[in-house]
């Protein structure tokens, strides 16, 4: 086997322990990873992120979670801090073993105390958390070496709530003693360290020798804020960075750049489908105002071109949406592609008309984020909506912001969409429509239905497959109906790197990349 071989170039992951033996990379650049991101990291320790996707990523890296996704298609998980799980034949209790004589980065070790520390801390501070987790009714440590999570009702898919960022493990002693300065310098089991952060300027994490699974290949994963995408574009091109994501972040490159670097040899440019959903939202807690009219959302479903969109504007980087759950999931309902509102601005106008809007009286604003992509989107809708009659405001803020005004429920019109933490649809449905979560995070702040709700539950909790995909397709049924948003794309999962690196492996639900195999020629 020759060095590019034992690199990863068509060996599968599972042999890397083997080439890792035998090859000695060089040191200096050949050992640090240079990431380009868009702005600066938030929540890069599990009990602050709120799903900020590049802290997320950052969280992947310093920390550990139970389990894992084992490969790019996400369909099984893979032991990880635990060895082994097992779940009782009521669905209602599972079982974890942990690998023994793991330690955190401060020295200290890994047990079962631990764990049950680190979930119970991020579920009582972390509203996101919180909410995903809401079928936990409680932990037990029966010894230091198992946890046992107690649920309240079956959830099928209970270890991939597991695997969420948000989920990572933090060091109990390192959290007492640091207090709230914990969040600027996190410390968990992982792969790599937190090493320093400046500002505006750059994140560095530094590998960890003692990691239990091996050392990483890399010495320094260096996170590089650069704001203008031309610059990011620039610097890929020129090789002073190594990788920059296109849906790892919320604003990356526009779609004229996605064209260019895909016919440079420089670079790879890697592509999945991915259970991002990407949508116009309603506030429909909203009791007054336009919105608060089933026939003015309609209109507003009828007046945007999403083929169009999809097809013209996105330059095929994303797919066509048609309802609340993304065509890559495995519930979603094929009869969704006719039952979704076609593009009809005349029928846009006659609904307005019904509702008491004469052409142009009706104005909204639209909150969305700073970025191309989004950009892009919003002044697409903002034309469409003008075809019918509609003025729209268009404001662009960071995420943290828009997360607060969101959840505040200050808003009529919200572009902005959900990347899933976890491979199931569920992970669309109870935090975007349950209404009991209506106020937690970013969700479609829906009014109190407890029929909804039950059928939101039972899918959730169904013991077959095929009978929650059932219950699935009437969900989508009965959410198209009721238009809480409107539909637009689902990304694909898109990485720009540079031809140099080896075991890239980019996650997609959720759209987070872990470093520890990836190593460069």
């Amino acid at each position: 086997m020759n060095r590019r071989q034992a690199l990863g170039c068509g060996l599968p992951l599972l042999s890397l322990s083997a080439c890792k033996a035998g090859l000695a990379l060089p040191r200096g650049d050949a050992r640090t990873l240079a990431i380009a991101i868009p702005g600066e990291p938030a929540g890069i320790e599990p009990g602050t992120n709120l799903a900020e996707v590049i802290g997320s990523e950052v969280i992947l890296n310093i920390f550990d979670t139970l389990v894992a996704w084992s490969s790019d298609e996400q369909t099984r998980m893979e032991p990880r801090l635990a060895s082994a799980w097992q779940v009782s034949p009521d669905g209602l209790s599972w079982r974890f073993t942990l690998r023994p004589g793991i330690r955190f980065h401060d020295g200290t070790l890994l047990d079962a105390a631990a764990v049950r520390y680190a979930l119970e801390r991020g579920i009582a501070i972390n509203s996101y958390f919180h909410a995903t987790m809401t079928p936990l009714a409680r932990i037990a440590t029966p010894d230091a070496g198992t946890v046992e999570f107690h649920l309240s009702h079956p959830v099928p898919y209970f270890p991939a709530l597991l695997a969420q960022p948000q989920a990572a493990i933090v060091s109990p002693s390192a959290v007492r003693a640091r207090g709230k300065d914990f969040a600027r310098a996190p410390i968990g089991t992982g792969p790599f360290r937190f090493l320093s952060q400046e500002p505006d300027v750059a994140l560095t994490l530094a590998a960890n020798p003692a990691y239990f699974r091996g050392r990483a290949w890399l010495d320094r994963l260096v996170y590089q804020v650069i704001a203008a995408p031309s610059t990011r574009r620039m610097m890929l091109e020129a090789g002073e960075i190594d990788l920059c994501h296109q849906v790892g972040q919320l604003a990356a490159l526009s779609v004229e750049d996605v064209s260019a670097l895909r016919r440079n040899p420089a670079l790879r440019v890697i592509e999945a489908p991915s259970q991002i959903l990407r949508q116009l939202e309603f506030n429909n807690r909203l009791t007054h105002g336009p919105t608060a009219d089933l026939r003015v959302r309609q209109a507003i479903a009828h007046a945007v071109d999403a083929d169009g969109l999809a097809q013209r504007i996105m330059g095929g980087t994303v797919d066509r949406a048609y309802g609340p759950l993304p065509t890559a999931n495995w519930a979603f309902d094929p009869a969704q592609k006719t039952r979704a509102p076609a593009y009809d601005p005349a029928r846009a106008r006659n609904l307005l008309t019904q509702a008491g809007f004469a052409p142009g009286q009706l104005s909204l604003d639209l909150i969305t984020f700073t970025g191309t992509l989004w950009t892009t989107v919003a002044t697409f809708l903002q034309a469409n909506l003008a075809e019918a009659g509609i003025h729209v405001a268009i404001e662009q803020m960071e995420f943290p912001a828009l997360r607060a005004r969101h959840t505040q429920g200050q808003f009529a019109l919200a572009l902005d969409g959900r990347s899933p933490w976890f491979n199931d649809p569920d992970a669309h449905m109870s935090i975007g429509y349950l209404s009991s979560l209506a106020t937690s995070a970013m969700t479609f702040r829906m009014p109190p239905d407890a029929a909804l709700d039950r059928l939101i539950l039972g899918a959730q909790s169904a013991p077959s497959q095929d009978k929650r995909r059932a219950l699935y397709a009437d969900l989508q049924a009965e959410l198209t109906e009721r238009v809480p948003a409107v539909y637009l794309f689902s990304n694909k999962v898109i990485a720009f790197a540079s031809a140099r690196l080896r075991n890239l492996r980019v996650g997609s639900t959720p759209p987070l990349t872990e470093y520890w195999q990836v190593a460069k020629a």
